[in-house]
This record gives structure tokens, C-alpha cells and sequence, in this order.
């Protein structure tokens, strides 16, 4: 392995140091080779397979040509990373951990400024999921086979009900998948300047609660989740997955729909958690996204406001004003104080309703 990752051509600093096409062929048959030598036994510890990561991320910021051999490596780098995923960890719990660890380490190529690489940090965080998905469901071993990385085989389907999962595989419960963080991070990428950036992203949301819906959840808050809206929910996401592969459709449309969806799909948790996480979205670096990031923020707040507790509304309203304090933006700026404005507006309107549902019993009374 030492020997391999030597052959990757990287320095100290991980960053790339040569992009000739020798050493680009070179890296890529390391990438393969580092793959067989993560999948066979004995398996590597966690914190050489980390090691393995940390060298061979950096691919993703390679530049696009020469197009045949950079596809070709970071399609092998692809599944390096999915083979780390299937070999990590012996339960549901630990493998969900190691995919929180490589969604993470990819987020900053998900929200990239070059086109490029959002577009394979989407790509390669879609395949992982699917990867995770078919672990859940039984439908990989260790060393199971690799799906395809072309958009038009990607499957939306999958089990919804835990009857169909196995049950030596322990698995992980939902609150494990930090889906309100999670969500978060790619909810910008459905309002991407990018076509295929926004394709993939929807199927990446599609997926992620396609998952949340086959694992259990916590006793505590069990009863926070509406099984029938979020399957309807989830419908209308795979729906919208297999619109957006036909014909071209209304973009503001559709991620209008896709809000909408996930609004109902997010326990109360769940958005506490993704509002607290506004921030980056809020501040990304394609302004288009920004916007819908900003826009999906105040959705959220308008039918979800009454779920917030008031730390809540406090820890979300600092959340959106970094986000101001950070943007150059004058008119992001103002959309985002627009969204404070509306917490501070549904906090009132809830303190009165409060005050006056005490007091009319009282005033009753008197008549």
C-alpha cells in the first residue's frame, strides 16, 4: 500500500503535482490497485482506509482534459471509494458513521465553485449512497459488484418498509444519516447553474429519504414522522427524478417541488438541524444556488415555524445573520434579512395566539 500510494505522484501539501498524461495513467491503475488491496482480507483499519482517502481525494480537483484518462481515474477513484464504504465496520451503525466520514470529505468539491467538480462530487456521493442503500436492503456482500456510473441507469426504487431488510444486517437507526445536515448540503445543488448537477442532486435528496424510510428511528421521536405524507412526499420526488430525465422542464418548477417535499419528509429534529445549518447554503458559492437556498429557508420557516422552539429560533436567526454578515451580495443580503424578518413576524404571531388562547377563558367568564 505504501508502495501504491507513492505511485499516486502526491506531496506533502496533498496537493497534485504533475498532470501529465504518463503519471495521470499511472495514478489511475493505483486507484484500481488501492481498491483491490482495500477489499481483501484482512481488511485495512479505519484509520489507514482514512490514510487512503486523504491521498486520493485531491483527484476530484484535476482538471478536464485529457478527458479519456481523467474520466477514466476518477471513475476508478469512485470506487475506491464505495469499496472503503463495504468494507468498513461490521454493523449498520459503523458503516453509516463511514459514510457520514466520505460525504463529508466531499462537500467541499459538492459545492465547488468550477462546474466540473460539483459535477463528480455529486456523481460520486449519489453512487455511494446507492452502495449504503443496497447494504441496508441486503443487496451487496463485501466485495459486492459496482453499480454504473451513468445517469440514465441510476435506480430510484428500493425497499420502504423494514419486511424487506435482513436481519443478520444490524441496522443503523435514521437518526444515524444527520439527514437535516445532510440535506442541507446538497439542497443547493437542486438549484445548480448546472444540468446534470441539479439531476443528480434531486436524486441524491430521492435517495437519502428513500434510506430514512426503511431504518428504524428512535422511540423518542418516533411519533414526530407522518408515514403516509412522507411516502406521498417521497412519491412526488421520484416523480419529479423521472420528469427531469425527459424532456427539459420548468427549473423553478421543479425545485419549487422538490422543497415542498422534503418540508413534509424532515422530522422536527431533522430541521432543527438544517436551518442551524444554513449558513454555507445560504452563502454558496453559485449565487443561483444561494438564492434557492435562501428561498427554500424561508419556506421551510413559513410552514414548519411552528415546530421551532425558541432556542431554536434564536440559534437559526444567528445562522441566517453570519449568513448576511458574509454575503456580498446585496440582493442575497436582503433576501436573507427578509427570512429573519419572517422568523421574528411567526415568533410574534405565536406569542399572541398563546396569550390569547389563555385569555379567552377567562374574558368567557365575564359574558
Amino acid at each position: 500500500l505504501e508502495y501504491v500510494l507513492t505511485l499516486m505522484g502526491r506531496d506533502q501539501s496533498d496537493d497534485l503535482v504533475d498532470f501529465s498524461i504518463e503519471l495521470l495513467q499511472t495514478q489511475t491503475v493505483a486507484l484500481s490497485a488501492c481498491t483491490t488491496l482495500v477489499s481483501i482480507e484482512p481488511r485495512l483499519p479505519m484509520e489507514t482506509r482514512n490514510r487512503v482517502m486523504k491521498a486520493t481525494l485531491g483527484f476530484f480537483a484535476l482538471p478536464t482534459e485529457p478527458s479519456n484518462i481523467v474520466e477514466s481515474l476518477i471513475t476508478n477513484l469512485i470506487i475506491l471509494l464505495g469499496a472503503i464504504l463495504l468494507t468498513s465496520g461490521e454493523d449498520g451503525r459503523s458503516r453509516a458513521e463511514q459514510l457520514l466520514h466520505i460525504l463529508r470529505q466531499l462537500d467541499p468539491y459538492v459545492s465547488a465553485s468550477a462546474e466540473h467538480q460539483r459535477r463528480r462530487g455529486c456523481v460520486a456521493v449519489h453512487e455511494v449512497l446507492v452502495k449504503f442503500r443496497n447494504l441496508c436492503s441486503g443487496g451487496f456482500g463485501a466485495s459486492g459488484s459496482y453499480p454504473t456510473l451513468s445517469l440514465k441507469h441510476i435506480d430510484q426504487g428500493g425497499p420502504r418498509g423494514s419486511s424487506s431488510l435482513p436481519s443478520a444486517f444490524v441496522l443503523p437507526n435514521r437518526d444515524s444519516l444527520s439527514l437535516g445536515e445532510r440535506i442541507m448540503a446538497y439542497l443547493p445543488r437542486c438549484a445548480d447553474t448546472d444540468d446534470e448537477v441539479r439531476k443528480v442532486a434531486i436524486q441524491i435528496i430521492a435517495l437519502f429519504f428513500n434510506i430514512s424510510l426503511s431504518l428504524p428511528k428512535q422511540k423518542t421521536s418516533a411519533n414526530d414522522i407522518d408515514l403516509e405524507s412522507s411516502y406521498g412526499a417521497l412519491s412526488s420526488l421520484e416523480d419529479i427524478v423521472s420528469i427531469i430525465r425527459r424532456a427539459s422542464v420548468d427549473q423553478i418548477e421543479v425545485f419549487h417541488r422538490v422543497v415542498s417535499s422534503v418540508c413534509i419528509l424532515l422530522s422536527k429534529d431533522e430541521l432543527v438541524v438544517l436551518l442551524h445549518s444554513c449558513t454555507l447554503a445560504a452563502c454558496d458559492k453559485v449565487k443561483q444556488s444561494a438564492d434557492g437556498s435562501i428561498q427554500a429557508i424561508i419556506v421551510f420557516i413559513i410552514r414548519r415555524g411552528k415546530d421551532l422552539r425558541e432556542a431554536d429560533v434564536l440559534r437559526t436567526t444567528q445562522s441566517l445573520l453570519s449568513s448576511a454578515i458574509a454575503l456580498t451580495d446585496k440582493h442575497s443580503r436582503q433576501e436573507v434579512l427578509n427570512a429573519v424578518s419572517i422568523i421574528i413576524f411567526l415568533c410574534l404571531s405565536f406569542s399572541i395566539l398563546i396569550f390569547i388562547s389563555r385569555i379567552i377563558p377567562t374574558s368567557s367568564y365575564y359574558l
